[in-house]
């Protein structure tokens, strides 16, 4: 976990395992709620952890009502992982669990998912933030699929995934599976939503450390 007043989910995912052996090296993806939170000894802090870039997931209200102290910087990234004309077609009746509505939303946001990972794939050496509202749904499906691409096991990830609080490890496992049955395997997900062979192979060398 870091410090960083005034969020109140924010770590590093440094030191997960990869189910060869290896592992997340340290200070390059960090995951946390909305940065929009952070007081001046917050953002100090984020420009003092070598913060090379920030994805922000949120939609397009809650960044009207919260912009983000970084707005502007060129650090950061305004990359919506819901896809808002998508999402017009939701059936909330179908989506009425979690585990439900995160199923719905990796079919319905293929394309977005694939824009907040090629901006970790392709940030500047240095530490990535991934973040939304409670760095919980949004963070966590994004985070998952990207760990899922440096080979970590299913486990770890929900071991990771239920670290913030009222998470629950199957609702993970559950879109993990969905992807599987549906596409195969998270890669071909993302390459059957335009992320390129060569991009995932840039996110998978950036996170391992072996």
């Amino acid at each position: 976990m870091l410090d960083w007043p005034d969020c109140r989910n924010v770590r590093d995912l440094g030191g997960v395992p990869t189910s060869d052996g290896g592992r997340i090296r340290s200070g390059v993806l960090i995951r946390a709620d909305d940065l929009a939170h952070l007081t001046g000894a917050g953002i100090d802090a984020v420009r003092a952890a070598n913060v090379r870039r920030i994805v922000d997931l949120r939609g397009s209200a809650e960044i009207g009502q919260q912009p983000s102290p970084f707005a502007g910087d060129e650090r950061y990234r305004w990359l919506p992982f819901i896809d808002e004309v998508a999402d017009r077609e939701r059936d909330p009746v179908a989506e009425a669990t979690l585990l439900a509505t995160y199923q719905g939303s990796v079919r319905r946001n293929g394309r977005t998912i694939v824009a907040g990972l090629r901006a970790v794939a392709g940030a500047p050496d240095g530490s990535v933030v991934v973040h939304c509202a409670a760095g919980k749904d949004r963070t966590g499906v994004l985070v998952a699929l990207a760990l899922s691409v440096a080979g970590v096991a299913e486990e770890d990830i929900a071991a990771d995934y239920v670290l913030t609080a009222e998470s629950r490890p199957e609702t993970i496992l559950g879109t993990l599976e969905h992807i599987v049955e549906r596409y195969g395997d998270v890669p071909r997900y993302l390459r059957r939503h335009g992320m390129a062979p060569d991009e995932l192979d840039a996110l998978r060398s950036r996170l391992r450390d072996d």
